[in-house]
């Protein structure tokens, strides 16, 4: 990809240029995107502006940590968004130094494309680099509805289908897998909301009511999108706890059938470890109906147990 740059004038809206040469003098904003820059535009990007050279270094190598930084000549800051596969982050980095905008991502962002098409069906003279970046944050954070609402439609749907499905391996599976995508989102929204709060109490970001109001929106949905979040993932924890409930109670039920079945085989089998000994002096073995005496002696303790076990409700 190549370095996009765009330019604003009082007359003029955002307006896409090949060179830096061709931004003109009376240029209210000169917006410098980088995506998937090349080494070239790096060094052009190392060279050209007094930016903190590590924080360049997190922008071109790593995905840095969301965060805001203001210096005395510019402001730094990293903004995520997440992929629409596994939902882990992706980070715009943006520098903001007096009329000058510097975007710096790996990976494509709609919301840059958003704004400059905004800005192209509603001229506003007035806007600054600020404006900008606010709209940049607020387009990122209204697309994290995106992922919140289809989270939460799949923990809503997976409680209405298996509401009754108490003993099924895939059930937990599939709880797991919703935990571990609501987990991943939180990695994204919390930092933000933090972001946010940030640029509100500490930022140079706010120059105006009009900044103030803006944050203050952007701040509301985040807010919004983490409580939806927080609920989808209580909604888990109970479709869990309530599978491992039932499955408690399940194993505690069978462990009962057995200790019962137990219970009941102990004289049986003690009756019959007695009887087969086959000692020479054994009177019973020679008795006529021993057998027949035995089985049913064996068949009345049984019944015994049972009725006993019954009366005492134990199962």
């Amino acid at each position: 990809m190549t370095m996009i740059i765009r330019y604003q004038t009082k007359d003029e809206p955002l307006t896409q240029v090949e060179q830096i040469s061709d931004v003109p003098n009376n240029a209210t904003i000169v917006w410098l995107d980088f995506e998937d820059a090349t080494s070239k535009e790096n060094d052009f990007l190392i060279e050209n502006y007094n930016f903190n050279y590590l924080e360049l270094e997190d922008a071109i190598k790593g995905v840095p940590r969301v965060k805001y930084k203001s210096y005395d000549d510019y402001q730094y800051m990293v903004f995520h968004s997440m992929h629409k596969d596994n939902f882990t982050p992706i980070a715009l980095n943006v520098f903001l130094d007096g009329k000058t905008l510097i975007t710096y991502h790996q990976h494509h962002f709609e919301s840059l494309m958003e704004v400059v098409k905004m800005n192209a069906r509603k001229h506003d003279p007035d806007l600054d680099c600020a404006d900008i970046v606010i709209h940049i944050l607020d387009m990122m954070v209204d697309k994290y509805f995106d992922f919140v609402y289809t989270i939460e439609d799949e923990v809503y749907n997976f409680e209405d289908a298996h509401v009754d499905d108490t003993h099924s391996k895939k059930v937990m599976d599939n709880v797991f897998q919703l935990r571990s995508n609501l987990i991943k989102i939180k990695r994204v929204l919390f930092p933000m909301q933090e972001l946010v709060n940030t640029i509100k109490t500490e930022g140079n970001l706010i120059v105006d009511y009009k900044h103030s109001m803006y944050i203050q929106h952007i701040d509301d949905h985040i807010i919004k999108q983490n409580n939806i979040i927080r609920t989808s993932q209580e909604m888990t924890n109970e479709i869990r706890e309530n599978f491992e409930s039932y499955s408690s109670f399940r194993m505690n039920s069978i462990m009962q059938v057995l200790t019962l079945v137990s219970v009941i085989f102990s004289p049986l089998t003690f009756i019959v470890g007695v009887y087969g000994m086959n000692f020479e002096y054994m009177p019973e073995l020679k008795w006529h109906y021993g057998y027949f005496i035995c089985l049913t002696i064996m068949l009345l303790i049984s019944i015994a147990l049972i009725l006993f076990f019954k009366k005492k409700k134990w199962f």
